[in-house]
């Protein structure tokens, strides 16, 4: 009874001291379940996820699909920017498009499947040593409901327009709501009048509306070559012939110069780690407050110790009225340093104000790379693991050697 309390002690003792999952490792997912209904057999429907790190450390989670529609389910970072994986900063989240291909062959029916994001292993170098780690998988359950019943519906939310300058297109803006299974393209009509005498007409029907979204057309109207002063825009809305909306829209061309162009540079901020050979990312965010649309391109100085280094330069960005942009441009960091980076936003022949940011850039490490007890490249807890045992094996032969005497004496 001595020697096997003394192994399950030593087993236990061995155990707590291996590498077991990190406690900074964390994740979850939402919402916890997605339903397609009236799903159309060839249709491609969206849906988007939220992934959680909740622990400290950025990690990287996967991104998988089990259960009978395995092959209709695929992710992605942005419309056209399939994925497999994402990684998340500590204590954050990411959100990740989801898409669902129905075949066109496919049974009406009811189908289910799973999404999983779960963690992934780390890779470690060989000479690291084995090390376990727990991978956590969290679940979403997918239910996607399939009809051969082509279902085209919708609703128009708003139409909008606003005044605009001479050269300057005319925006009216159509929010629709696709109440349908399928791709739903409203036809706009739009008739322009000035002095009740009409002096154009068109139809815009070409974009699309995704199932169970709500987006906004944007239709154009070139002001190029017109009078200035009071029109109105009558515009229809209807959707397989049936009208769903109308309305008439004063507004005013004005003349060039008239609205105020205006603009704030709200932040200046660097994406990327700053180390030696890594490439940063300069990052300006402006918002248009002004009246009219606008050009804008964000110029910097970079400086390290104090000393000019490099001019930065944005690509030119088109901003509307309201909106808010991010202007960004890359510089490879080539040596360690306190760096600063001062720049402002240019539009429409103003500026904003000057941002800055500061930053170091740390020593590039050489040599062996060392534990914090300075060993050179040594397996987590091995040594202690292999003091742990020795003590161990010494225990167990003391008291195999106490049991085999006391059976001699028998």
């Amino acid at each position: 009874m001595k020697l096997m309390a003394a192994v399950m002690v030593t087993a236990f003792l061995i155990m707590s001291l291996c590498s077991t999952a990190s406690a900074s490792i964390g994740i979850g997912i939402s919402p916890a379940s997605i339903t397609v209904s009236d799903a159309f057999k060839g249709g491609t429907y969206e849906r988007t996820v939220t992934v959680f790190n909740t622990g400290d450390e950025t990690g990287t989670f996967e991104l998988t699909a089990e259960g009978e529609c395995t092959g209709w389910i695929s992710f992605y970072k942005e419309a056209d920017t399939p994925i497999t994986e994402v990684a998340i900063p500590g204590k954050d989240k990411a959100k990740v498009l989801v898409k669902f291909c129905i075949p066109p062959e496919i049974a009406n029916a009811n189908y289910t499947s799973t999404i999983y994001a779960q963690s992934a292993p780390v890779e470690r170098e060989p000479t690291e040593g084995a090390v376990a780690h727990a991978v956590i998988r969290i679940p979403s359950e997918v239910l996607i409901q399939v009809t051969g019943t082509q279902i085209l519906k919708g609703t128009v939310k708003s139409i909008t327009t606003a005044d605009t300058e001479i050269d300057y297109p005319l925006k009216i803006k159509v929010e629709f709501q696709n109440e349908g299974n399928v791709i739903a393209k409203p036809k706009i009509a739009v008739g322009i009048t000035k002095n009740g005498e009409l002096v154009d007409s068109f139809v815009h029907d070409e974009t699309g509306i995704k199932p169970d979204s709500t987006d906004t057309i944007t239709v154009l109207w070139n002001t190029t070559g017109r009078a200035t002063g009071d029109y109105a825009a009558n515009v229809t809305v209807s959707l397989d012939e049936e009208l769903l909306s109308a309305k008439d829209l004063p507004f005013k061309v004005l003349p060039f110069g008239t609205l105020t162009r205006q603009g704030v540079l709200h932040s200046l901020t660097i994406e990327g780690e700053p180390m030696v050979n890594i490439v940063i990312k300069p990052v300006a965010t402006f918002e248009n407050t002004g009246e009219i649309d606008t050009m804008a391109k964000f110029k910097g100085e970079l400086y390290r110790e104090g000393n000019l280094l490099e001019v930065l330069e944005s690509e030119e960005m088109f901003v509307e009225v309201g909106e808010t942009g991010t202007l960004a441009d890359y510089y490879k960091i080539t040596e360690s340093g306190s760096y600063t980076i001062k720049g402002r936003v240019f539009y429409a022949g103003k500026e904003t104000g000057e941002k800055e940011v500061s930053f170091d850039v740390p020593d590039v490490e050489t040599g062996t790379e060392t534990n914090q007890s300075g060993s050179s490249n040594s397996t987590p807890g091995f040594e202690s693991v292999s003091a742990l045992i020795a003590t161990a094996l010494a225990v167990l032969f003391l008291f195999d050697h106490k049991i085999r005497r006391r059976r001699r004496w028998r």
